[in-house]
């Protein structure tokens, strides 16, 4: 393996659109031309900002030669990314990371904020598949529903959506473990897949720990390298590094994860409680 390979093969592309996803997310669309890249649903990129910082940024498009990434911004890379327009530059390394198993039949998929954006092409590679998939997009507000209009456009007998916000303003009013406990209470799925906050993502954990439900979610994790050199990404106590074993982990290898749902590292390696 060249080491170009290694380092998931480092390009500058132009965007070329800008799409505003909510008040606050944008996703950034830029053409790939090389045939090397390789993508699989729940993975990657390395998305470097010219004098900023390099961050990783799950895809949210995968349509070759159009990729895309969905921004919310939260720190200084992300904000700098939201305010980047057509034409200008950003530099990509990846995919990196593992990805979601496409072999479910009667999927849930549950979506908190941004976490719909690895979610995004799960949802559409598995409705290629002829699997039946029910939708959960949570939010805290309507306005902040990624993707919901999207998705319910497409709905049919094959895909339904559906909202949790925790205001009340549109769908479910409440947090999403509390509607997912609802809709399994009324369907019978064989995976539930998830991305989104990790404290959500644990109190799915929690619901399902007990059934025969498979379980799949894609934890964050701080990332410097983005292919297993720094360490920075290591779970405890397994030593796991979500860059590479992840970022997407199964039921099985989650109830291993001492810090799921409880807390995550810093740049500097120190814990914070979610």
């Amino acid at each position: 393996m060249s080491m170009d390979d290694f380092m998931g093969n480092p390009v500058s592309v132009r965007i070329s659109k800008v799409v505003h996803e909510t008040t606050t997310a944008c996703t950034i669309i830029f053409n790939i031309k090389s045939s090397s890249f390789t993508f699989s649903p729940g993975q990657f990129l390395m998305i470097w900002v010219s004098e900023v910082d390099e961050i990783p940024m799950s895809i949210s498009l995968w349509e070759p030669p159009k990729v895309g990434v969905t921004v919310l911004p939260i720190g200084e890379a992300t904000e700098s990314l939201c305010t980047l327009q057509p034409n200008d530059w950003i530099g990509i390394r990846g995919p990196f990371g593992s990805s979601f198993t496409l072999e479910s039949k009667r999927a849930l998929v549950v979506g908190g904020g941004v976490g719909m954006a690895p979610l995004r092409p799960l949802i559409y590679n598995l409705r290629d598949k002829n699997a039946e998939v029910t939708v959960l997009i949570a939010a805290k507000t309507k306005q902040e529903l990624m993707f919901f209009e999207e998705f319910s456009q497409l709905s049919d007998d094959r895909l339904r959506v559906s909202a949790s916000t925790d205001d009340g303003s549109e769908g479910f009013e409440g947090l999403a473990p509390e509607a997912v406990k609802e809709i399994l209470n009324d369907n019978d799925f064989d995976t539930l897949y998830t991305c989104g906050p990790e404290l959500m993502m644990h109190n799915l954990y929690d619901i399902i720990k007990d059934s025969k439900l498979a379980f799949q979610a894609s934890l964050e994790r701080f990332m410097k390298c983005g292919c297993g050199i720094c360490g920075t990404c290591a779970l405890d106590p397994t030593g796991s590094l979500v860059c590479v074993d992840g970022p997407v982990y199964s039921r099985d290898y989650l109830s291993k994860i001492t810090e799921f749902g409880k807390y995550q590292r810093d740049a500097m390696g120190v814990k914070k409680k979610f």
